[in-house]
């Protein structure tokens, strides 16, 4: 037997070592946002189609509108709401609507009707959470779209290290264009399971429970979607009919894809290959895929093709080391 042993101070001496632990957690890191880019091509050129219109893609294409590996509405956001998180070393709700709002002013390609509408508000000179509380008033208080769930991940990774605060300000960050508490408890429970994922020390089925917790401390059908979600496997679950783009839809499937898949590029073309709101279905489900599994577990052959893979890769740098 060997008589080395391990130096206990080695860490004082080597600051800025870095251990395999901290190596496994920046994996799960960036795989959140990558996975998310990879859920979200994937299912661009299927978007609005039925199941059995999209069959079992497994390689990013373009079509839809879409060039190969182009970001939509859900990454773009995503973006936005990342270099506001760097920039400002915490979530600033007005600093986030101002970015969106800037988007918006481009002209995107694709906008959700319930963002858009809170983004006219918005500009029209409201204040983010009264833009979006006007337009869901405006929508009969019914429009509970998955606009806002779509890119709060980056939430999550904030709050990776310490989750005080979390529910708050995943709150705010849906709040900005969706202020339905479906939507806010969609938001909270995705961003709460991304932060124990990338986090470690927690497995899934903990994960999921305690996301379903604390999306449901705002809105009991989150917690309901998630529970029915993980008792059954994506294949089983139809997302592709009249209410695609509902919140409850995309964070059922997610979740599903999460509790019972076994590696990530199973569990995002099963969720894909359901059809519907593929590519934030996709978006969603392969944020908290990413943040289970981590980068290395994503096909390379789909990151080569994510035009916004250079800048998710330097903005996971930059708040990590924020953290």
């Amino acid at each position: 037997m060997s008589s080395i042993r391990p130096d206990p101070n080695l860490l004082k001496k080597y600051p800025n070592a870095i251990t395999l632990q901290q190596i496994e957690e920046k994996d799960r890191f960036a795989g959140t946002l990558l996975g998310a880019a990879a859920g979200e091509s994937l299912g661009a050129p299927h978007e609005g189609k039925s199941a059995a219109a999209v069959g079992t893609p497994r390689e990013i294409t373009g079509g839809g509108g879409w060039h190969r590996g182009e970001p939509t509405d859900d990454i773009d956001l995503m973006l936005a709401l990342l270099r506001s998180l760097v920039a400002r070393r915490r979530f600033d709700q007005a600093d986030v609507a101002r970015r969106y709002l800037e988007w918006f002013e481009k002209g995107p390609k694709d906008v959700g009707n319930l963002t858009r509408s809170a983004l006219e508000n918005l500009r029209a000179g409201d204040a983010p959470e009264q833009a979006s509380a006007l337009a869901w008033e405006d929508s009969g208080r019914r429009a509970a779209g998955n606009g806002s769930v779509m890119c709060c991940a980056p939430i999550g990774l904030l709050h990776a290290r310490r989750l005080e605060g979390l529910p708050e300000d995943a709150a705010g960050a849906s709040r900005i264009t969706h202020c339905d508490p479906r939507c806010v408890g969609g938001c909270v429970a995705v961003a709460t399971a991304v932060a124990l994922l990338v986090r470690g020390g927690t497995d899934a089925g903990e994960a999921i429970a305690r996301a379903a917790e604390a999306g449901g401390a705002f809105s009991d059908d989150v917690r309901v979607s998630i529970e029915r979600g993980v008792a059954r496997r994506p294949e089983e679950i139809a997302v592709d009919g009249a209410d695609r783009g509902y919140v409850l839809r995309t964070v059922e499937i997610a979740f599903s894809a999460l509790g019972t898949t076994a590696n990530f590029e199973d569990g995002l073309v099963a969720v894909v290959a359901r059809g519907g709101d593929t590519d934030t279905n996709g978006a969603v489900a392969g944020a908290l895929l990413g943040a289970r599994f981590g980068r290395r577990a994503i096909p390379q052959r789909w990151l080569d093709v994510l035009v916004a893979a250079p800048e998710l890769s330097a903005l996971a740098e930059q708040l990590y080391a924020q953290l």
